[in-house]
């Protein structure tokens, strides 16, 4: 149990027109500040965005651990000998930071590792059908240079992804691999996220990583990254720069089409046998696996979040089990009565499941209580507490403290009420 005091913490929120720009997420991550810019294109991430990412990136990689992944992790630069194999080297072009060591070796800063844990696999050998499926994931940096990086982390040139390959013994098991993975990615969206009503599925043409098929899942953006076609007959979703015929339906024909501004923040592939081949990675019996590779947009995904729960510049929204903090205490500049019975328990509320490790306690005693307040809703703490300043209560009588909530989709702060001790400890351990 640890609990952190905002008069330590790296922390100084800005003026919410500080930063201009079309995005609101970008606006929000740097003003409260999540992350800073570096130079064009590169971000720091400070020491809020780091906890929000450390928090995505565990239950995104607990859940792949559930379904028998294993976490690696590849060097950031591949060889040019590598690239040259699969015929990417070439094939990705300027999208790649390439550079050379000391010995004129060429190496490119790695958008994604198809070919480097293809080699893996292969440097094993033979591997028991027990292993089978080979499910390998890393959460790394990745690197792209971006011709016009845009609109914060949703594009840039260096970004977090987890990124997992598996290897099967055919496409009947690589196809049931995926199956499950598609899965995991469903819950991470729906449940654990929350955005069961907002996310989209949609099929999708596999570019430059080859294979059979994939799919992408997009959230709402305004930014306008991409857009996807919903025909509203039949609910079938297409990626509109991939459908010839805009006038109607590919499926049933309507011509009641409804066009939605998104990002991606997923991407699922069957690449089949690709990379295999060309890698000699092959089963006991001497063919080449099946592969499929998965993407999570680890800093994508909390700003596409952001983007979809903000209202405005005036206070950030994440999906709780995100959320930097869960609660906020914001205690008086003196001790008061009031006060120091709200402390006599913080370590009983930091202690609940829910706050583990979540709890913010607000002392700093230069700002006065309802600046905290603001700064919490700002920083879209979902719970807040607020012990009173009057020094003159009655010790006898029944203390309450204040609670405050903040929700998703509204810049508001909303009181639920003085509550009891017995009153509080129920609606935090709801």
């Amino acid at each position: 149990m640890t609990l952190t005091y905002a008069s330590k913490l790296y922390f100084k929120q800005l003026a919410p027109n500080t930063f201009k720009s079309k995005c609101l997420s970008t606006q929000l991550m740097q003003t409260n500040p999540l992350i800073a810019s570096t130079s064009k294109g590169f971000f720091a991430l400070l020491p809020l965005g780091q906890r929000i990412v450390e928090k995505l990136t565990k239950l995104v990689e607990t859940e792949l651990v559930k379904i028998g992944g294993q976490k690696c992790e590849v060097p950031s630069m591949g060889p040019k000998i590598m690239w040259e194999k699969s015929g990417r080297w070439n094939e990705l072009g300027s999208e790649m930071f390439k550079l050379n060591d000391r010995l004129e070796t060429e190496y490119c800063l790695q958008p994604t590792a198809e070919e480097m844990f293809t080699t893996l696999t292969q440097n094993l050998g033979s591997i028991n059908k027990k292993m089978l499926p080979l499910m390998l994931f890393q959460t790394s940096q990745k690197f792209r240079d971006e011709m016009n990086p845009r609109f914060g982390v949703i594009r840039s040139k260096q970004f977090l992804m987890n990124d997992l390959y598996t290897f099967d013994v055919d496409s009947v098991a690589a196809e049931n691999t995926y199956n499950n993975v598609f899965k995991v990615y469903e819950t991470i969206f729906e449940e654990i996220l929350g955005f069961k009503n907002e996310i989209y599925k949609v099929q999708a043409n596999p570019g430059a990583m080859g294979g059979n098929f994939s799919h992408e899942f997009h959230l709402p953006n305004p930014s306008a990254e991409d857009a996807l076609l919903i025909c509203n007959s039949c609910g079938q979703k297409s990626k509109k720069d991939e459908v010839k015929n805009l006038s109607n339906c590919s499926h049933c024909e309507s011509h009641n089409l409804t066009t939605i501004d998104t990002v991606e923040i997923g991407h699922t592939f069957q690449l089949g046998e690709k990379y295999s081949k060309v890698f000699e990675a092959t089963s006991s019996k001497g063919n080449p696996y099946f592969m499929c590779c998965f993407g999570l947009g680890i800093t994508r995904i909390i700003a596409a979040a952001i983007d979809v729960l903000s209202v405005s510049n005036k206070a950030l929204r994440l999906p709780n089990s995100i959320a930097p903090f869960k609660l906020a205490i914001i205690l008086p500049k003196e001790n008061t009565v009031n006060s120091l019975f709200l402390q006599s328990f913080i370590n009983d509320i930091a202690n609940l499941p829910t706050f583990s490790n979540c709890v913010l306690i607000d002392d700093r005693a230069e700002k006065s209580i309802g600046r905290r307040i603001h700064d919490a809703n700002h920083l879209g703490i979902p719970n807040i507490l607020v012990a009173s300043s009057h020094k003159h209560v009655d010790p006898y009588e029944i203390q309450t403290i204040e609670y405050l909530k903040t929700y998703p989709k509204s810049d508001k702060v909303e009181k639920v009420g003085d509550l009891t001790h017995s009153e509080l400890f129920a609606q935090l351990s709801k």
